[in-house]
């Protein structure tokens, strides 16, 4: 192919707004996944909401979106999106419309699928060009359930706007030191956190959901809310400690790529990290060099590192150094871009020998 490819980004959800935000720099370019970044990489990169979801006309729509979409995108190459449970299967039925999906959290739902969708998941990754995993753990473990080819599996490290979350002055004295605790991601364990937390008094601040918190008795040290992404960045600023808790590997809900943005807002920031254990986290953490690595599920072990960190200056401050020129080093989203830009347009060079087998 001699003139630029031209890909479609879909998202899950609308992007319009956000990448107006971001070009005017009030926003991360972060869910973005580098689209806006492939232009200077020779590739055309744009963002596609499929009709029914413009429409928003409920759940049945949302599904039936994935079915309609490839008759929807006109004039492009390639496309990249996390729509994986039918699209890239429908996509079989358009000539020269390769799809390359970007896999969140596959792993998960297959294993909560019964039988059938198993059946139904496994020949739509099949039909597309490539998958890119987050993580090499996520990589395994989706060629094993979809029988995937191996070839077409590709681990790219998700990455951080390194602009808009970056080291600064809070913009008012901290009174006190804080915890703080960021996601939304259900296999979040902010009841280990609240064990953990409980006897050091120390306040904490949760950046989550209410369902996040549902069934949790919270210590009155600890408040658990949702937050804008501006005040998020400040919290960061003010944070002497920050906590990513999850439960372990295998747990049914949530995403096994739960965390990746809060540890990399964390490192992006250059604060302190304390994280459960999990296997997708062991392509960004070092447990002692740029994080404390906990066993998830484990109060006494959260609270220990927890302690560590607040009561060592030192420690907290080279946590964060190292956190933050690992982002530099190789997680931003123009780091992301550069991931898939030769997987994008070797999808788009040439049809993809799709496996039919159902």
């Amino acid at each position: 192919m001699n003139r630029r490819p031209r890909v479609a980004f879909v998202y899950p959800n609308s992007r319009r707004a956000l990448a107006a935000e971001v070009s005017a720099g009030d926003a991360p370019d972060s869910t973005l996944l580098g689209q806006n970044h492939l232009g200077a990489l020779g590739i055309d990169a744009e963002i596609h909401e499929p009709l029914l979801t413009r429409r928003g006309a409920g759940r049945v729509s949302w599904n039936l979106r994935e079915l309609t979409l490839p008759w929807e995108l006109r004039r492009v190459d390639a496309v990249f999106t996390p729509l994986a449970n039918l699209f890239p299967l429908a996509a079989r039925l358009r000539p020269r419309l390769p799809v390359v999906v970007v896999n969140y959290g596959l792993n998960t739902t297959w294993e909560r699928s019964s039988g059938a969708r198993r059946l139904l998941l496994g020949a739509s990754l099949r039909s597309a060009a490539a998958v890119v995993c987050l993580g090499e753990s996520q990589r395994q473990r989706t060629i094993e359930q979809a029988g995937l080819a191996p070839a077409r599996a590709h681990t790219v490290l998700l990455g951080i706007d390194p602009q808009y979350f970056s080291p600064r002055e809070h913009a008012a004295p901290v009174r006190e030191p804080y915890v703080l605790a960021v996601g939304k991601d259900l296999a979040r364990d902010y009841r280990t956190l609240a064990e953990a937390v409980r006897p050091l008094g120390v306040r904490t601040e949760i950046a989550a959901f209410e369902r996040n918190v549902a069934g949790t008795a919270l210590p009155p040290h600890v408040r658990a809310r949702a937050v804008p992404v501006a005040e998020l960045r400040e919290l960061y600023v003010g944070a002497a400690c920050v906590v990513v808790p999850q439960f372990r590997d295998g747990y049914p809900y949530g995403s096994e790529g739960g965390g990746l943005t809060s540890v990399l807002e964390t490192f992006a920031m250059a604060r302190p990290l304390v994280a459960s254990d999990r296997a997708i986290l062991h392509d960004y953490l070092t447990d002692g060099e740029n994080a404390l690595v906990v066993p998830p599920e484990e109060p006494e072990a959260l609270r220990h590192a927890i302690e560590r960190v607040l009561g060592d200056a030192t420690l907290a401050g080279r946590l964060g150094g190292a956190g933050r020129a690992r982002v530099e080093s190789g997680l931003t989203t123009r780091h992301f871009a550069e991931g898939i830009a030769p997987i994008l347009r070797e999808a788009a060079a040439r049809p993809s020998n799709l496996d039919t087998r159902v």
